[in-house]
């Protein structure tokens, strides 16, 4: 048996993503993980969570995902003065159709029923936005194939803007979803 702390937060939002980032990177530096998955709308908490892998001693490679086209003109796309830095970090960009979403909100949105997808993020939402956030993070990295599947990695979300949940987990395509497996919490919200 192994007994880990979980970093417990003191509330959901972008007030606790350096205590995020830092206790991310520890662990990740702690497991040897070599990759990374993280939400970034603009880029920003990629490049952060890069150089908090780099203090940390891990050389961990940054998948930052960003929003769909769609989405992106509604809340913001990745910015070239956050992913060039990240970049030169080893970190990647990817955009694309959240997991937890996708074909199935067209359904909902035409017929008003409640799809499988909406049903588990619904319960993934039990355990926060961020926790959500950062599985789906996980699906689309994995769907694109910016993650090894098979190994563990480091998987970021938050709620609202920078990352306050974070996970070690073996990632799954969306298609496979079931074979996803969270392996720790390594810290989230308290509440």
């Amino acid at each position: 048996m192994k007994t880990k702390a979980i970093a417990y937060l003191d509330k959901p939002g972008p007030s606790e993503c350096s205590r995020c980032l830092e206790a991310a990177a520890l662990r990740a530096a702690e497991l040897k993980l070599s990759h990374a998955v993280v939400a970034s709308a603009s880029g920003r908490t990629a490049l952060e969570l890069a150089r908090a892998l780099r203090r940390a001693g891990s050389r961990a490679k940054v998948v930052g995902v960003g929003y769909s086209a769609d989405f992106a003109a509604k809340w913001g796309a990745l910015e070239p003065r956050f992913t060039k830095e990240a970049a030169k970090l080893g970190a990647v960009f990817i955009t694309g159709a959240h997991a937890m979403g996708g074909i199935n909100t067209a359904v909902e949105k035409k017929s008003g029923g409640l799809p499988p997808n909406k049903l588990v993020a619904a319960v993934y939402y039990t355990l926060g936005q961020g926790f959500k956030v950062a599985v789906e993070v996980a699906l689309m990295a994995a769907d694109q194939g910016a993650l090894p599947l098979g190994k563990e990695v480091l998987a970021l979300g938050g709620t609202g803007e920078g990352a306050d949940t974070a996970l070690v987990l073996r990632p799954a395509c969306s298609t496979d979803f079931f074979s996803l497996r969270i392996r720790e919490i390594v810290c989230m919200p308290r509440r």
